[in-house]
């Protein structure tokens, strides 16, 4: 069986939205491509390449559109996160060699709770304490170097995921990389395949590079293997079955599940868990498969295992649960079920605060915006408006 295409999903980047708000701003207007295209100052093939996200419009281009459509502003700043060059803030901190694990251990915890309900705010501090901490590693007894280490890998980690779900993917590559170097030195394995795995792989498939995902899941699965930890094994599995999603590959997908649940089933920890592992269990491995059957175009399948998931998991897990009940409603649209979708969409909207949404939600719920009004249906107007509300108040 060959590949399948490739589904052109405005929620994997800022210019994907972008270029999908900007297809439906346009046709709103009631322009074509060839009618639009001399407004701005381009040939109809070069604006077609930026609807489908297959070229990066310029800013000129992107304060043209949004003056010819009207749009406001909006469109300038959905583009913010490519035009914008992302810089991080450099924080003047320094700890002790005796005060420094704790105090980041401390850090650590209070940012991982709330990045879960995305009301973390600490992300400057976390990377300037990493780093203050890595300054002095080598004054520290030996025989604390490696649990300082692992600290510091884990800020790392922390603070990527945190910059991924903020847009900033080339910044959280740059923190993956000092996460999975300073794992290195601590002979972490399962911090290795944590950081390959559940986020490298995972962002590289988020943001449209499955095949690239996939390279990176199996590659840390070799090092979940060795770690021991069969929940780590299943997570880093199921990560290469998003990827293989992604791609088309259903045979492939269904084994990585299927060798996933079988994992999870034969855990037996000899102590608990790392903290960073709670986020995955039978709820998160519904979610994903879930995830993996929209993708391969099966949603009647892909509903039944989202309703499993947001059944059963844990209510820390805000954004994970606001994605999968959005992805749950992207499903039912594509089964006509409208006015069930509309009905997921606000139960997501009742679960999540204004004033802590991150951006790679916002865009979901962006999306979930633009797919309801191609639809037409007037059962869904009011979730519409609520959700234009919404996401005015996110930006």
């Amino acid at each position: 069986m060959g590949v399948a295409p490739h589904r052109f999903d405005p929620r994997e980047t800022a210019e994907a939205l972008f270029g999908a708000e900007l297809r439906a701003r346009r046709k709103a207007a009631g322009l074509s491509l060839r009618q639009l295209a001399p407004l701005l100052l381009v040939s109809h093939d070069l604006l077609a390449r930026i609807e489908k996200a297959e070229r990066r419009p310029q800013p000129d281009f992107i304060d043209r559109v949004d003056h010819v459509l009207g749009a406001d502003g909006d469109l300038r700043q959905l583009a913010e996160p490519f035009t914008q060059v992302a810089r991080q803030r450099t924080l003047p901190i320094s700890l002790e060699p005796d005060s420094a694990e704790p105090s980041l251990r401390d850090l650590i915890a209070d940012v991982r709770a709330a990045d879960h309900t995305m009301a973390a705010r600490q992300l400057d501090e976390l990377v300037a304490h990493a780093n203050a901490a890595e300054a002095v590693v080598s004054r520290v007894e030996e025989d604390e170097r490696t649990p300082l280490l692992r600290a510091i890998a884990e800020a790392h980690q922390l603070s990527g995921w945190m910059l991924f779900d903020r847009g900033s993917v080339a910044l959280a590559e740059r923190s993956f990389t000092n996460a999975r170097r300073i794992a290195n030195r601590a002979d972490a394995l399962d911090l290795i395949a944590f950081v390959g795995g559940p986020n490298s792989s995972f962002m590289s498939t988020w943001c449209g590079d499955p095949a690239q995902g996939a390279e990176q899941a199996y590659a840390s699965l070799s090092w979940a293997r060795r770690s021991g930890n069969r929940r780590l094994t299943a997570f880093v599995t199921t990560m290469a079955a998003r990827a293989h999603a992604r791609m088309g590959e259903a045979a492939l997908c269904k084994q990585m599940l299927d060798d996933a649940e079988t994992e999870l089933s034969r855990h037996r920890p000899d102590g608990p868990d790392p903290v960073w592992l709670e986020v995955f269990d039978d709820a998160a491995l519904a979610g994903h498969r879930g995830s993996c059957l929209l993708a391969l175009g099966q949603p009647r399948q892909a509903i039944e295992s989202l309703r499993e998931q947001d059944s059963t998991s844990p209510t820390v897990f805000v954004r994970n649960r606001t994605i999968w009940q959005l992805e749950q409603a992207e499903a039912q649209l594509r089964t006509g079920e409208h006015d069930v979708a509309a009905a997921t969409v606000e139960q997501a909207l009742d679960y999540v605060a204004v004033d802590s949404i991150t951006p790679r939600v916002v865009r979901m719920f962006r999306s979930i915006d633009l797919k309801l009004r191609a639809c037409g249906d007037p059962a869904v107007a009011a979730t519409t408006d609520r959700l234009e509300v919404f996401i005015g108040a996110c930006v």
